[in-house]
């Protein structure tokens, strides 16, 4: 009876605090990664950083409402309000975090534009095909509600039970003190919505090393390699590496044309020529495969596809927490692009919309000309976006036959959910299942990549001509078993490398780990381009930076790093567990007879210190693609 005559704001303070604290028993419990005891040691550190959040915000409004009769109602009423937009922010927080794994974060709404990120499709079918639990989760906040706006109602004021002004300053000394125990953890403890907010804003959401710079960055240099023949460069840019003996640069002179389509939401399972799973729906890639170089485990290093594009042009991992295309546009990162028009190329780019993946900062940076269908009014199908890009080739080959060209196309029409393009005039019966319909767009995405290939086959350049199709990330088809772990539903793509044999060799397929991150160098080393660089992925045709070829992919809502067959994922909800397992099962048989030892601490460690780097603007100078190695008689020359 003490709790009922208490303030109204302890009463739902501590009701939402409850409802907090199931919404966390729910997330961290139920993953079966992890033993129990794990599982609830991460409770407990969670709950620590939840509850105290909570305390210091109800101790707050309790303050506020204490300094006399005139405020108490109007503070109590303000509360309440600020309490059911928490419930419901801390709600929408946990159900975004389970399906995307990153909660209700700033970045999160900046990279979405807003609210979208609760109105897209991409995360409202997930929830529907959970209604149940959706439906009555939405009823236990609608009573909840109603309960608060009863409590407000029946309140008559300054009773003996209000907390005493000390108590209340106690409360939230306590609640600070909770805030702060879970820094302690050998791990990241995510944190509330309201704290994440806070943090940021406040600018203390940094990535933080566990050990002194000096050996953080060795352990990722140990980690990522070095190419043969090249020395680590700087220590103000300390994944910068190239030759540290002198010699000129070389490009090749014969530098070929380079075509890339990476297409959308491509998913490896459903290609015939990757799995021979299934019936096929993509025939030309099919065939283009057959006369190619294919990499049947390539995965995404990220998703969805502002990271992937990142990776690509850039070789750079995602950031632990943030994303780089929307949270560090003024950061420094050498680009494929931009690098190959330093060597007479021309670059461009064909796209359906650069606002769609945050590219608008980007895309002006890496290509003079990037053209986007959705400006110019016209529809943004794949069958236009592939004609676009004809368009361009050929008109390159008029203006400037002899001129080398990168051109990276963007397709769309396989993006989520998966509809009909209104131009595509085959006939079909409407699909059943969001498989088909995947299939079914697919298909025609691979039609009009069949119509890329042939018109390439009729050019001039065609001997001296490099393509490259690639996935940007693969997607779910069965919305039940959305994760924001880094799993193959979302990461397995696949990689086609077609061109002159003095380039990629025979037609073969590659069973090793590979990734977005492995583009930029495997392009520079066809071009001959051996300036300094500082991309973390290694040349698919050349030895591996380490001693054997490795993946890592990150989201938020996990790790996952890639080596021999195995995979070790790391569940953001289980930071202190490690699950190990085959990579792709049925797909090849693991080289080696056990994962790769590389624990949750490690892998974690790794894509902190590249996240600290990115923050600290420590990636990359333009003036390295100028420096030379310093000649012995001269002494050392001063680096950027």
């Amino acid at each position: 009876m003490r709790f009922l005559r208490a303030h109204p704001v302890i009463r739902v303070g501590l009701l939402l605090m409850a409802l907090r604290l199931a919404g966390l028993a729910a997330r961290y419990f139920l993953p079966s990664a992890g033993s129990i005891g794990d599982r609830a040691v991460l409770f407990l550190a969670a709950a620590s950083f939840h509850v105290g959040t909570l305390t210091v915000i109800i101790a707050t409004f309790l303050l506020c409402s204490l300094v006399g009769r005139a405020v108490r109602r109007p503070v109590t009423i303000l509360a309440c309000v600020v309490f059911v937009v928490l419930l419901i922010a801390g709600e929408a927080d946990l159900a975004v975090a389970a399906v995307t794994g990153v909660g209700v974060t700033p970045t999160a709404l900046r990279t979405s534009r807003g609210i979208r990120l609760l109105a897209s499709r991409e995360f409202l079918d997930p929830l529907l095909a959970h209604l149940g639990a959706v439906a009555a989760g939405l009823l236990a906040s609608a009573g909840v509600v109603a309960w608060i706006a009863r409590a407000v109602r029946r309140d008559r004021g300054p009773g003996a039970h209000d907390a005493a002004p000390s108590r209340v300053l106690l409360a939230m000394g306590a609640g600070a003190v909770l805030m702060w125990l879970p820094t302690l953890a050998p791990w990241t403890v995510a944190p509330p919505i309201e704290a994440s907010f806070a943090r940021e804003y406040l600018g203390l959401d940094r990535a933080v090393l566990r050990d002194p710079e000096p050996e953080a960055v060795r352990r990722l240099r140990a980690a990522v390699g070095l190419p043969t023949g090249a020395a680590w460069l700087s220590d103000r840019y300390p994944l910068v590496y190239g030759r540290s003996s002198p010699a000129a640069h070389t490009a090749r002179p014969d530098r070929p044309d380079i075509i890339v389509v990476m297409i959308e939401s491509l998913r490896a399972e459903e290609i015939a020529s990757i799995t021979g799973a299934r019936a096929s729906v993509t025939p030309n890639l099919d065939a283009l495969a057959a006369r190619s170089v294919v990499f049947p485990t390539f995965t995404s290093n990220g998703f969805p596809s502002a990271p992937s594009i990142m990776a690509f042009h850039a070789s750079a991992w995602p950031h632990r927490r943030k994303e780089i295309v929307t949270d560090f546009t003024d950061r420094a990162f050498e680009s494929v692009p931009g690098r190959l028009r330093g060597l007479g190329y021309e670059t461009l780019h064909v796209g359906a919309d650069p606002q769609f993946t945050n590219q608008a900062a980007w895309l002006p940076r890496w290509y003079p000309r990037a053209i986007e269908l959705s400006a110019g009014g016209r529809p943004a199908d794949d069958r236009e976006i592939i004609g676009r890009g004809i368009e361009e080739i050929r008109r390159h080959d008029a203006a400037s036959p002899g001129q080398p060209l990168f051109e990276f196309i963007a397709t769309f029409s396989t993006h989520y959910p998966f509809e009909r393009p209104a131009d595509d005039d085959e006939p079909a019966a409407p699909p059943a299942d969001t498989r088909a319909r995947y299939r079914e767009v697919l298909h025609y995405t691979d039609r009009e990549v069949g119509r890329l290939t042939s018109f390439l086959a009729t050019r001039p350049r065609r001997e001296r001509t490099v393509t490259i199709v690639v996935g940007d990330h693969s997607f779910y088809v069965d919305l039940r078993k959305t994760s924001g772990v880094p799993e193959n539903d979302n990461l397995w793509t696949a990689a086609i490398v077609n061109g002159p044999a003095d380039l990629v060799g025979a037609p073969r397929r590659n069973a090793g780990p590979a990734s977005h991150v492995d583009m930029a160098p495997t392009i520079l080393a066809m071009v001959g381009d051996d300036r300094p660089s500082a991309a973390l992925g290694s040349d698919l045709f050349g030895a591996p930076r380490t001693g054997a070829r490795t993946a890592v992919a990150v989201r938020p809502g996990g790790l996952r790093f890639d080596r021999e067959g195995y995979s070790v994922i790391v569940d953001a909800r289980t930071p202190n567990h490690t699950e190990r397992r085959v990579a792709f099962p049925g797909l090849f048989p693991p080289a080696a007879p056990i994962a790769p030892d590389v624990s949750a601490a490690q892998l974690t460690d790794w894509v902190t210190t590249w996240s600290y780097l990115i923050e600290r603007n420590r990636v990359w100078n333009d003036q390295w693609l100028s420096w030379s190695p310093p000649a012995p008689s001269i002494g050392v020359r001063k680096s950027p």
